[in-house]
């Protein structure tokens, strides 16, 4: 039952990955890798039994072996310093020597009547068959690819939890891998007192139920750093229409005025909506300065009356272009401006600039009379 729920898991993390990462760049083609391996690993793990034998078994090994590849490199692409192309090449050199030794070894390996192969704790059985160096070999190799993994895993993890000013929501990933590193260790351990004659207390039960543990803290690691991407792009997502809402009725109403602020629309092709909203807000706010700086006897009273921004813009703007020519901000956009979570982070002279026209709006409802604050 946990291996079709880890099978479920694993195969909707392929189909979020693949959905939501889009690109070729090599950490999304490491994850893509990363988590069909891990799904063909625990279909096979399954599988054991009622299907079991030599070929199932390699395949699920080298499943594993992909992913431990796949998941070292993924971590040593968080380096400052980029791994180099001889130290990329050593590990695919020392994978592949990896995977051809199990894939020779295999087949050396005694088999019962049922056609499973000789398990760690068959290993005096083997030694009456000549055939434990066949069996202590394979499992070595395997044993060995997994601690380099592990070892990797665990260091990267480590040092990404030790830095400062992580969110937490950064740090619940990356401690599920850890925690998974950690039962790696232990599963290589009793991996290794199984071979040698010593198993520890539940033997080859307590080695799978650690080995479907690891691989659930992996896919938990997986699933929320999954979840925690689904989430940031949500967040900046609201975050640009939100900014959106605020500063287009006041940029089409104040460039009404002064179109010549406006670049043409030509210019503005292939322009990204966070280029599209910088710009909106630029051309806002020449706007406002020349209305600001128009010196009709007319507006002389509005800058006595409200000498300073916010609302001496609000004022100039609703005496030029009449009160309901920028609509009042409802109570709903009113409520997700005061989301730190939904600020533009990433530039903040832009979050500033839209801040001064959320001001501005603000000013604009309370002398409408429909302020929400």
């Amino acid at each position: 039952m946990t291996e079709i729920i880890i099978v479920g898991i694993t195969m909707g993390l392929i189909i979020i990955v693949s959905a939501l990462y889009q690109g070729r760049r090599r950490r999304v083609n490491l994850l893509r890798v990363t988590c069909v391996a891990l799904f063909i690993a625990t279909v096979c793990r399954g599988m054991e039994p009622p299907l079991d034998g030599p070929a199932v078994d390699l395949l699920k090994r080298l499943a594993i072996l992909t992913a431990q590849v796949s998941v070292a490199l993924l971590i040593f692409t968080f380096r400052a310093t980029p791994l180099s192309r001889r130290a990329t090449r050593f590990i695919y050199l020392f994978a592949g020597i990896i995977a051809l030794g199990e894939a020779v070894l295999v087949w050396f390996i005694p088999v019962h009547a049922d056609g499973t192969i000789y398990d760690r704790v068959d290993i005096d059985a083997a030694l009456a068959h000549s055939q434990a160096w066949a069996l202590i070999s394979y499992n070595f190799l395997y044993l060995s690819a997994f601690a380099a993994a592990t070892a990797v895993v665990a260091v990267g993890c480590w040092r990404t939890m030790t830095q400062k000013n992580q969110p937490f929501s950064a740090r619940l990933p990356v401690a599920f891998v850890f925690t998974g590193a950690i039962g790696s260790a232990l599963f290589i351990g009793s991996s290794l007192l199984d071979l040698f004659g010593s198993p520890v207390v539940g033997g080859t039960e307590l080695r799978t139920q650690l080995l479907v543990t690891v691989v659930s803290f992996f896919f938990l690691g997986l699933a929320t750093g999954v979840i925690r991407r689904i989430s940031i792009e949500t967040q900046v997502r609201l975050a640009l229409r939100l900014a959106h809402e605020v500063v287009v009725p006041l940029w089409r109403t104040t460039t009404t005025l002064h179109p010549d602020v406006k670049l043409p629309p030509e210019d503005r092709q292939g322009f990204d909506q966070l280029m599209t909203l910088s710009r909106l807000t630029i051309e806002t706010h020449d706007a406002l300065r020349l209305i600001r700086e128009d010196h009709d006897p007319a507006l002389e009273p509005l800058h006595r009356q409200h000498p300073e921004d916010p609302h001496l813009s609000a004022g100039l703007v609703r005496h030029l272009s009449g009160e309901n020519a920028v609509p009042s901000l409802g109570w709903f956009t009113l409520a997700l401006s005061r989301l730190r979570t939904l600020k533009l982070k990433d530039d903040e002279t832009l979050a500033a600039s839209v801040q001064s026209l959320y001001e501005i709006r603000v000013a604009m409802s309370a002398m409408n009379g429909t302020d929400g604050r």
